[in-house]
């Protein structure tokens, strides 16, 4: 019988602070409650990791394919994942949070 792998998943909130992507990837540097510390000065929104968002699945999301929408902005509270799980460097916006 094949061994069995246990995946841990936690789920964090984050406000976006820079979505100009250098590699106009859709891409947005998100400071995570909790996981960054709150003042810039000791954590520039410059130093963030690049957040990937997740598409849909009617979306190819390669080669230019799919759907272009404007996506979170500066402000913009967000859904995160992380793909590298605990080590918590290569961060996913699973979707947004509505608000004012």
């Amino acid at each position: 019988m094949p061994e069995q792998t246990s995946y841990n998943t936690q789920f964090f909130v984050g406000v976006v602070e820079n979505r100009m992507d250098p590699l106009k990837l859709g891409r947005c540097q998100v400071r995570i409650i909790g996981l960054h510390i709150h003042d810039k000065a000791i954590l520039p929104t410059d130093d963030l990791p690049w957040a990937v968002p997740m598409g849909p699945v009617t979306s190819a999301s390669m080669n230019g394919i799919g759907h272009a929408p404007v996506g979170p902005v500066e402000g913009t509270s967000v859904v995160i994942m992380f793909h590298d799980y605990p080590d918590n460097q290569q961060p996913v916006i699973i979707g947004t949070i509505g608000g004012i």
